[in-house]
């Protein structure tokens, strides 16, 4: 990071109209995951541990961006989901039509001397099986979130996708509009998302990881300068602009979504979308995500975060999030 203040030292919190929170479901999940195997597994009976973990899903949904102060936002909660016929997403269907794709792979096996039928060429083709514990504590969100909260998934689709579709109706709505004035945060760790960062539409990267001791950009909350200097630190890609990380993606891939280098830039594309996969004519509820943008007032639940809170300070527990 260049020598300049961390964005979230000095950032202003609106309240007309109130912040937008864009979560990250699974993100979400895993860090409640991670946090009830570390701290709370096997501590206590089997209905105590299920009351903590939705308490934890209370705590994180409900603090907003813990890189801020407290606040009130309105809260939508996007979420991936698998087509139920192949378990993976639209993009994993256009590949296996794609010759671009397959001319890809074949370069990729040719440069780095390997065998194409042993390389897993399945979008997103090698990530693990889900465990139990997994599912319980997506069960216990996913009914909190839902129950609470609106929540938009579409099968086939990947919560990015939403967020793309979110950018969008920001980014192209009339100026009056609310959800072109109101401050938007991506509320998430996965990097794809930071090409929807737009300062001038007051879209923001909330970044839920918190940065290791010695790393060297410790900023979290990021507007395009810090969107820029990751890109340059990690990637060692020059951007002009947060939306232009997709034509980095066509030059160099990204393998860890088993996208290899010269695949087609709609796969990576956030901002403008594959013409047949696109939220706005794929989502019945697309309407719907557009009036609860629209919303002005904050839909969050703070009784909730202190009751849960509470809670977890009686019983002596350190809870998921920071105040």
């Amino acid at each position: 990071m260049t020598d300049r203040p961390k964005l979230e030292s000095f950032f202003k919190l609106d309240h007309n109209p109130s912040p937008l929170i864009v979560v990250d479901f699974h993100v979400y999940l895993w860090d409640v995951l991670r946090w009830f195997e570390e701290k709370i597994e096997g501590s206590f009976k089997p209905e105590v541990e299920d009351k903590l973990i939705k308490g934890a899903w209370a705590l994180k949904v409900n603090r907003g961006p813990d890189m801020l102060p407290r606040h009130t936002y309105r809260i939508v909660i996007v979420a991936d989901s698998r087509f139920k016929d192949t378990g993976n997403y639209w993009r994993d269907k256009f590949m296996s039509k794609s010759k671009v794709v397959q001319t890809a792979w074949e370069s990729y096996a040719e440069k780095e001397g390997k065998v194409l039928a042993e390389i897993p060429t399945n979008y997103k083709g090698t990530r693990g099986e889900k465990t139990e514990n997994f599912w319980r504590v997506f069960n216990i969100g996913w009914a909190y979130c839902n129950e609470y909260f609106p929540v938009f998934s579409q099968e086939g689709f990947e919560a990015d996708d939403i967020a793309g579709a979110i950018y969008r109706v920001s980014r192209d709505g009339n100026t009056d509009s609310i959800a072109r004035k109101r401050q938007i945060f991506l509320s998430t760790l996965d990097r794809d998302w930071s090409q929807l960062v737009d300062e001038s539409h007051n879209i923001y990267f909330a970044n839920t990881r918190h940065c290791f001791p010695k790393e060297k950009i410790q900023e979290r909350l990021v507007a395009n300068q810090g969107v820029i200097e990751h890109t340059k630190h990690r990637m060692g890609f020059d951007l002009d602009h947060p939306k232009n990380l997709a034509d980095w993606k066509v030059l160099h891939g990204d393998l860890g979504d088993n996208l290899p280098p010269g695949s087609p830039k709609c796969l990576f594309d956030l901002c403008e979308p594959h013409t047949d996969f696109v939220i706005e004519k794929m989502a019945p509820w697309y309407p719907d995500l557009v009036e609860c943008l629209e919303e002005n007032k904050p839909n969050d639940r703070p009784d909730h975060f202190d009751s849960a809170y509470r809670q977890f300070v009686k019983i002596m527990i350190e809870p998921p999030v920071k105040l």
